[in-house]
């Protein structure tokens, strides 16, 4: 028996010298399992103070810059929209009058402050029937923009026909600013009737 047990011995020793470690081996089931990530290892991770206020600068020179072009481009969207609502309007007018046969007109608005000029249309106007003092539309304005028309009855009237019956005159809009002047709009009817904007402050 104990010849077995020497032959045994010595046969595990020779293989562990012909493949070292084999005996002293720990089966993978043993081997030692890596540590869990640490939940914290990147908690400290981000932007520093410095960072931040680098970015913060950069945005507010950005925001700086760009500022003057978006209040011109505010400024020119009000002129758009109010040459766009008057002239609207002004086919109301023409249109109504066609159809009824009857006269019409718009006429400014008065009920806001600071109206010394009978030319002075900043606060708005409305469609009208004169003849029955029926108001078909009313488009009144915040006083933003400098609106004057030319002629100083306070009124733009279309004969039955659908035609103005002030041929020649004109209405201009534009920003209170000196330096937004370029900005302005002006609707032009000719001594045929024909309506028509262009940019600027006159008609030609």
């Amino acid at each position: 028996m104990s010849s077995i047990s020497s032959v045994v011995f010595s046969g595990l020793v020779l293989i562990d010298l012909v493949v070292p470690g084999v005996l002293t081996r720990r089966p993978q089931a043993w081997r030692r399992l890596p540590a869990p990530p640490n939940p914290n290892r990147f908690a400290a991770s981000g932007f520093s103070l410095a960072e931040c206020l680098c970015a913060v600068a950069l945005m507010a020179t950005l925001s700086l810059l760009a500022l003057p072009s978006l209040e011109s481009m505010a400024q020119r969207v009000r002129v758009d929209m109010t040459r766009d609502r008057w002239l609207s309007d002004l086919d109301l007018a023409r249109s109504w009058s066609a159809r009824h046969g009857v006269v019409s007109a718009l006429s400014r608005r008065t009920d806001c402050p600071g109206l010394t000029d009978a030319r002075d249309w900043r606060c708005g106007w409305q469609v009208i029937v004169p003849s029955s003092n029926e108001v078909l539309r009313d488009t009144p304005l915040s006083g933003d923009l400098s609106v004057v028309y030319s002629a100083t009855t306070g009124e733009l009237r279309m004969a039955a026909s659908g035609d103005p019956m002030s041929a020649g005159a004109s209405l201009r809009i534009k920003p209170w600013r000196p330096e937004w002047v370029s900005l302005a709009a002006t609707i032009c009817l000719n001594i045929a009737g024909r309506v028509h904007w262009q940019s600027g402050e006159g008609c030609s």
